[in-house]
């Protein structure tokens, strides 16, 4: 996004340069155009009026020095007196009397007995011209006759070369000064984007400190919390739990409708005291012992749980060991309850039955641990909070089990994710890396 941003202001900017450039160059041609073409036509004019009134007088042979001192002017580039035929007769460039003039203003002149002016192009040569017609008044008619409207035309032309040389002179300052304006733009624009980017950066970390300090304060709620309960509820639960085996050992299987009844009751004990389990284990920070173990070992100790809480449903579990993964150092209590909790959560969501598939792959430098339900799912809209303490949709449960399962392999420099779809199942993938412990500075290794 900020590359792009970048990016858009940087043409912004060249557009608008390209675009003011552009106009103050038009506006500079514009107007050096108009004030050239002012001066010639002052010029013709003031030679026109003078060779009237020469040639009224009958000094018809001071025309030649007169339009040779035309030509002496700076930047005349044709002075010439043309014949009502298209015939030079007078020019200040003596190579061009008596030839017919290729000049298509003085051919528009003669035909429209207008004034013409513009810029004429001569191959490599460009002229700013204006050509005047001398009307065949009554006094001049004497000599010239009545036949004809006019008699001449007189052309002036000032080279233009000079001030096309002067124009692009101009547009390359103008151009230099641009990139250099642009430049500092797009420096000061890329500082301001940078301090931008560095203020945004300070403001997540602050945010993220601050989120993190209200998570810690209310871990340590937690953590008061769970310690008080811990005790009170556990040595009922205990007790709970051994009057249950007492009973069910004096009964010796000969009420079914008793013992299903205390196995119910067992069930609920190991919930309560998972629940009790689960807050502590959020709440108190872990320093894990590593072992060399084998992580197939290590999930089938846990899967006598999928049997226990299996009695009721139709649950068939597939399993997929990748027999030729290597020992690897992790924590074997913090890993156990990790796929516990998962395996809690597949089996809760299969409440009529269905398929457990649990598997392990070698991948890369990494061990992958797939258990994966055919339950009901979880929404699309849920799935960004799914490791989030305390989120849960269900009837029991405090919402932490997906939390200590990501903080579990989280703390082993490991991955977790998790792939749902609503009615179809859920798939939780478990990324162990196979040497974590060698680069883990506060590990304890047993």
């Amino acid at each position: 996004m900020g590359n792009k941003l970048i990016l858009i202001a940087g043409i912004t900017c060249f557009l608008f340069l390209a675009i003011i450039v552009s106009a103050h160059n038009f506006k500079y041609y514009e107007t050096n155009f108009e004030s050239r073409m002012q001066v010639v036509k002052l010029i013709a004019k003031s030679i026109g009026e003078s060779i009237n009134v020469r040639m009224l007088e009958g000094e018809v042979h001071q025309l030649d020095s007169i339009v040779r001192s035309i030509g002496n002017l700076e930047n005349i580039k044709e002075a010439q007196i043309i014949d009502a035929n298209g015939i030079i007769r007078y020019s200040h460039n003596s190579l061009n009397i008596e030839t017919q003039t290729t000049s298509k203003m003085v051919l528009n002149t003669l035909k429209t007995q207008q004034e013409s002016e513009g810029l004429e192009d001569f191959g490599n040569e460009h002229i700013l011209s204006v050509t005047m017609p001398f009307i065949n008044k009554s006094l001049c008619q004497a000599c010239h006759g009545k036949q004809k409207i006019i008699i001449g035309v007189l052309r002036v032309g000032m080279d233009w070369q000079p001030m096309k040389s002067a124009l692009a002179s101009q547009l390359l300052k103008n151009i230099i000064v641009s990139v250099i304006f642009y430049i500092i733009i797009l420096v000061l624009f890329l500082l301001f984007h940078r301090l931008y980017n560095n203020a945004q950066k300070a403001y997540l970390h602050l945010h993220q400190v601050h989120e993190q300090l209200i998570k810690s304060e209310k871990m340590a709620a937690v953590g008061q919390m769970a310690a008080a309960i811990s005790h009170d509820l556990r040595n009922p639960l205990t007790g709970i739990k051994m009057a249950t085996y007492y009973l069910s050992s004096k009964l010796n299987n000969k009420e079914e409708e008793i013992d299903n009844i205390l196995k119910d009751i067992e069930l609920e004990i190991e919930y309560a005291s998972n629940v009790v389990t689960n807050i502590l284990a959020y709440s108190r920070p872990t320093d894990l012992i590593y072992t060399r173990s084998d992580i197939n070992k290590i999930i089938e100790d846990t899967m006598h749980y999928v049997s226990l809480q299996n009695k009721d449903s139709s649950i068939k579990v597939i399993k997929d060991y990748d027999f030729s993964i290597p020992e690897i150092l992790i924590d074997n209590k913090y890993i156990k309850q990790a796929i516990v909790n998962v395996l809690t959560n597949s089996l809760q969501a299969m409440p009529k039955g269905g398929d457990l598939t649990v598997a392990t792959k070698l991948l890369g430098g990494s061990v992958l641990i797939t258990i994966k339900d055919t339950g009901v799912g979880i929404a699309k809209s849920d799935l960004g909070n799914v490791f989030a303490p305390f989120f849960t949709k269900k009837a029991r449960g405090v919402g932490l089990g997906l939390s200590i399962v990501n903080n579990i392999i989280t703390k082993h420099g490991g991955m977790t994710q998790l792939d749902s779809e609503e009615g179809r199942g859920t798939i939780v993938s478990i990324y162990l890396p196979m040497h974590n412990a060698e680069n883990n500075d506060d590990q304890k290794i047993g």
